[in-house]
């Protein structure tokens, strides 16, 4: 009876139940992140023309997609500006966008950008994951 109380235990600790480790074979993982932002809405986020859901500040999305040159759009509405991002990404590897909402007078724009491992590792601690997004394969 203890061996089945530790069991989910075991799992919990050691991380299976976590998605955030290395992504699935033969693909690479795109993580995009908001941080909190006051009076800021969700954007729509989608790779390769593909939307992956909309995503509100203080949370994050991750998506294990097929290797190659990859587009990341954020998109709103018709007072919104899109934004693109290109990305070489590689089998095995995990990519890091990191998206900042920039108002004007007129417009609002959710700016994109690569950002390093460790500034990324560092801001994420702070970020819930996206209740909507799952990790899915793109092409």
């Amino acid at each position: 009876m203890k061996v089945m109380l530790l069991i989910p235990l075991w799992l919990l600790i050691t991380g299976l139940f976590d998605d955030q480790g290395q992504p699935r074979n033969g693909q690479a993982r795109v993580i995009i992140y908001r941080q909190r932002e006051f009076g800021s809405t969700p954007y729509d986020i989608a790779i390769n023309d593909k939307k992956q859901g909309a995503l509100p500040t203080n949370r994050y999305m991750q998506v294990d997609i097929l290797p190659g040159r990859i587009k990341i759009e954020s998109m709103k509405d018709y007072f919104s500006d899109n934004q693109t991002l290109w990305l070489n990404v590689q089998a095995g590897h995990t990519y890091y966008v990191k998206a900042v909402e920039d108002i004007d007078f007129l417009s609002r724009t959710l700016l994109i950008a690569p950002i390093g491992e460790d500034q990324a590792q560092r801001e994420l601690r702070k970020i819930k994951p996206l209740e909507t997004a799952s990790t899915s394969s793109t092409n």
